[in-house]
């Protein structure tokens, strides 16, 4: 084992292994180099596989990994603390090559190999590193280009033109229910969205490899056209005891991992937060209009097992809940909204058990099995009208993933993943039923992928073939599938640059609540409007990158982009309607599955890794969304913002007071963005009067554009390590600090008998100090 110590009085460990992506096994006599803005320091893994730099300064490192018949790795960035050992586990891949070929990013065994192409890698140190996330990797991943938050108060996603509604979330590798806490945050109607909240239900401390997948997803990945968020979770120390405690303005953390007992390298990670805003609510102290709680629990557990599998345990619970109540005095009433009592509340669970086992010396295997469940109710009472709603999600998954080494050009893998879905929807208005559904289905996911590196790495082509079949149990025998051919070209033009080209088809499962709504027409209360049976969107992707690596710290990656959908519901009644651009329950009539959409633009995204105490992230997107109705004709879609602006960058500035031991930073970061303003449906005034709420003007569909959004986050923090015992940082995050006022919606007030519009968040500040020992 490779043993390294560092002139400088600091006791500061990174240490880790070094394993063949095939089987598993440790690959002895690679060479580890980290670097640091004071000199490089190098040395090789042992027969276990296993190095270990002790004594290093804490700060910020890259680290190259080669060995002889492996593809290289560069992992740009580590932030070292005190108080934290940096443990790496890292996969490398055999080499079609007999010299080494580095590559910037970093995996572990059981992890497929990143895109060329269409991806965003999401760590644990940005979300703690940029402005204004609230360690949340969905509000990280909106400082990267084709991304935009549809509302400060969520964490919804549109990208590269897409309803939010079209994410899908993944976690070890299965598709699991909506993750977040207060799913109604942000929403027009205050009932739950299907792939957003207000903030992430776990920790940004349990994260390990993750990533967005924007596009052109690889065969195994499906069921989601505007996006995948592919969450891991990472393992605990196995060496010693590690404990995190944060407080701030937003909520209490506290983690805590280590070792377990018995035989292998087992490990705990364990996970606790509360929102401060509760305590505070429940001290009495008033927070605006809405008082919001939420708590979660998460935890991972790590075994090893026989012959170099690994077995996990993981699981998260989530509660909360806002409620706002109703003005007592007349004269505090300045809004319809304020003659009532509202009440949301949400439950989420997870729980899963998975493993990797190597099957010889060129093939693994995983298995993961995910049960999620979410239930949101909401009641909103006034003296005249009570509304309820109750909604419940249930998927129990199961993901195989067998991957075969052929050769060190071929390279085979296969697959499933299946879900068995349950959804329930029931609303209620003064005890008559508006709307209710339910609704049991399976989707069945087979997949299979090819992978051929030629001889000299210079080219690597894949072809595969994800097939999604969706099945309900109801009365029509509902039954939809689509078989998608994938493949993609990487291109290596020299060791700086790379030209990818990928295209593929992708399709959807409709809303759930489309899928089992059997309104009551309200036209006929004794019509039933079922629309079940509308099955599959489907999508074409087009995707074109040039990757220029000019230096190890620089990148400029260049994306022309295209996604043609078909098959989405639109309506015969309202011409200019499309569920492209809908994000919430709607009410719906006429439904026919004849409508289309089209995206298309350009991202440029030029990144600096931290590196010389200073990192940078600036991008451009530029880009066309429509779509159209049953009317045929063509009309820009909610989605078409036309441009999206980011400017991220931080500096951080170092000391160490002489003789006591202890290094003290202090940073400032900053992210601007600029984007067009969403596309909006004039607020039909008469309209709205005589129906006493909103009414649209729809038919000219979405051709209003809100004003352009502009907003500033700054991040101020102070950094202090001591010795090897501990580390804490102070910070102040600063959400919109320039107090733009940006419009999110307009809506018709029957309190105020006219248009009212909706700004976004103001100034949000969070204060939170963090301790790590």
């Amino acid at each position: 084992m490779c043993c390294l110590f560092s002139t400088i009085v600091q006791a500061q460990t990174i240490r880790g292994a070094v394993r063949n992506t095939d089987n598993g096994q440790p690959i002895a006599g690679a060479t580890v180099v980290l670097r640091n803005a004071i000199a490089p320091f190098g040395g090789a893994t042992d027969s276990t596989g296993q190095f270990v730099f002790q004594n290093m300064r804490p700060g910020y490192y890259s680290c190259e990994i080669t060995a002889i018949g492996f593809e290289g790795q560069i992992i740009p960035e580590i932030n070292l603390t005190a108080g934290k050992e940096q443990v790496l586990t890292i996969a490398l891949r055999r080499s079609a090559n007999e010299l080494p070929e580095l590559v910037v990013t970093a995996n572990k065994p059981g992890y497929r190999a990143p895109q060329q192409l269409a991806e965003i890698p999401l760590s644990r140190d940005q979300t703690l590193r940029f402005p204004a996330t609230f360690f949340d990797p969905a509000r990280l991943a909106m400082a990267y280009p084709g991304v935009s938050g549809n509302d400060d108060q969520a964490n919804g996603l549109s990208i590269r033109g897409n309803n939010p509604a079209s994410v899908r979330w993944r976690l070890e590798g299965v598709d699991v229910v909506n993750p977040n806490h207060l799913p109604n945050a942000g929403t027009f109607s205050d009932r739950p969205a299907a792939a957003s909240g207000g903030v992430l239900m776990f920790s940004a401390q349990m994260l390990d490899n993750s990533s967005l997948l924007t596009g052109n997803y690889p065969a195994g990945y499906g069921d989601a056209l505007g996006g995948i968020m592919d969450m891991n979770l990472r393992n605990g120390n196995t060496t010693r005891h590690e404990f995190t405690a944060q407080a701030g303005l937003i909520g209490l953390d506290m983690a805590a991992e280590g070792p377990m007992s018995g035989k292998g390298k087992n490990s705990y990670l364990v996970n606790y937060r509360y929102s401060t805003v509760g305590l505070l609510s429940q001290m009495g102290i008033p927070l605006g209009d809405e008082e919001i709680r939420f708590q979660d629990l998460s935890f991972k557990l790590h075994f090893s097992g026989k012959k170099g599998s690994e077995w996990t345990v993981f699981g998260m619970g989530g509660l909360n809940d806002n409620v706002f109540k109703q003005k007592t005095e007349f004269s505090e009433v300045k809004k319809y909204k304020d003659l009532f009592n509202i009440d949301f509340n949400s439950k989420t669970g997870v729980f899963g058990v998975a493993n990797w086992s190597p099957l010889g010396a060129k093939t693994w295997l995983k298995t993961a099995l995910v049960l999620s469940e979410q239930q949101n109710d909401r009641k909103a009472a006034s003296d005249f009208l009570e509304e309820t709603d109750e909604q419940q999600e249930k998927r129990l998954g199961l993901a195989i993933t067998l991957q075969h080494r052929l050769s060190n050009q071929w390279r085979a893998s296969a697959g499933g993943n299946i879900q068995r879905i349950y959804f329930s929807d029931v609303s209620m208005s003064s005890n008559l039923i508006r709307y209710t559904g339910e609704i049991r289905a399976h989707l069945w996911q087979p997949w299979m992928n090819w992978e051929w590196t030629a001889p000299r790495n210079q080219l690597t082509a894949q072809i595969g073939v994800h097939t999604n079949i969706y099945t309900a149990e109801d009365d029509l025998d509902t039954y939809d599938a689509s078989v998608e051919p994938r493949a993609s070209v990487n291109w290596r033009l020299n060791n700086r640059q790379r030209l990818t080209v990928a295209y593929g088809f992708h399709s959807q499962l409709n809303p759930l609540w489309l899928e089992a709504d059997t309104r009551q027409a309200a036209s006929d209360p004794a019509k039933i409007y079922p629309n079940r049976g509308s099955g599959l969107v489907r999508s074409r992707q087009l995707g074109l990158r040039h990757h220029w690596q000019w230096r190890e710290d620089w990148s400029l990656k260049t994306e022309l982009f295209w996604q043609k959908m078909s098959n989405i519901p639109v309506s015969t009644l309202d011409r200019t309607f499309s569920l492209f651009n809908t994000t919430e329950f709607s009410a719906l009539d006429g439904i026919q599955t004849t409508g289309i959409a089209e995206n298309k633009g350009v991202e440029i995204n030029v990144e600096h890794y931290l590196t010389g105490n200073w990192f940078l992230v600036g991008n451009v997107t530029l880009f066309d969304s429509r779509y159209q109705g049953d009317d045929r004709a063509w009309r820009p879609s909610r989605w078409d913002l036309g441009h999206i602006l980011n400017l991220t960058m931080g500096r951080e500035w170092q000391r160490e007071p002489p003789g006591k031991g202890k290094i003290k930073a202090f940073g400032i970061n900053g992210r601007a963005t600029f984007t067009g303003g969403y596309r909006a449906i004039p607020v039909d005034l008469a309209a709205s009067r005589q129906a006493g709420e909103t009414r649209y003007d729809t038919s000219n569909g979405w051709n209003e554009q809100l004003p352009a959004y502009f907003r500033l986050d700054l991040r101020v923090y102070w950094k202090r390590s001591l010795g090897n015992r501990r580390n804490s940082t102070f910070a102040m995050d600063f959400q919109n600090a320039t107090m733009q006022k940006n419009v999110a919606y307009r809506y018709f007030d029957p309190f105020t008998d006219k248009v009212e519009t909706k700004e976004q968040l103001g100034l949000i500040p969070n204060i939170s100090w963090r301790l790590e020992f």
